[in-house]
């Protein structure tokens, strides 16, 4: 092959070579996407390494935090003791006597009735006439139960009352019960109490 034939070969190789490679312009634009591509994978890595070792810090800077789990709320009980018992004094009278009653839980200004009670089998007391007509004889029972109203008054701002009762002299009951009734501070809610009494015979 001669020089000419040899040179123009080489030039035909060059130019397909030419042909098959990008544009200088293209290079440089690929060349510029791999560099920014490998910043911003470096970027990257760096800030989830950083938030890996420091959440704490970059929740406070971002302005939010993760809450943490709360107790949830449990209301304290009310703490509400016994209800007082109803009071009378004396304990012991003879019909015709006076007995004092005071008591609580009550509605503040509602009215408190008190009454006296007894149930069908209670024991009598007897007269001195049943006494001398009847000596030996077993004391003689109430054939009935029976109850009737005594007096009111108005409970105190505290819920609480004072009644002064005077004992029924046709009482022949030895142990009635005497009982208060009042609205409590609950809606349509009424407190009965009651306490037992003695009321004994004057010829005894």
């Amino acid at each position: 092959m001669t020089d000419p034939e040899h040179g123009l070969r080489r030039l035909v190789e060059e130019g397909a070579r030419a042909a098959r490679q990008p544009p200088l312009a293209d290079l440089r634009r690929r060349a510029r996407r791999r560099r920014t591509f490998r910043e911003v994978a470096m970027v990257t890595a760096v800030a989830a390494t950083v938030l890996a070792a420091f959440p704490l810090v970059a929740w406070e800077r971002s302005g939010t935090s993760t809450p943490g789990p709360t107790a949830p709320h449990t209301p304290q009980p009310t703490v509400t003791g016994p209800a007082k018992p109803l009071l009378a004094s004396p304990s012991e009278t003879v019909p015709g006597g006076t007995i004092t009653l005071t008591g609580t839980d009550c509605a503040p200004g509602k009215s408190v009735t008190v009454g006296i009670r007894w149930d069908r089998g209670a024991k009598l007391n007897l007269s001195m006439e049943e006494q001398k007509e009847s000596p030996g004889q077993p004391q003689p029972t109430a054939t009935a139960a029976g109850t009737y109203e005594l007096s009111s008054v108005s409970a105190l701002a505290t819920g609480s009352f004072e009644a002064r009762v005077k004992i029924p002299t046709t009482t022949a009951v030895n142990k009635p019960t005497l009982w208060a009734r009042c609205q409590t501070a609950a809606p349509s809610h009424q407190l009965t109490q009651n306490v037992s009494i003695v009321v004994r015979s004057p010829y005894q």
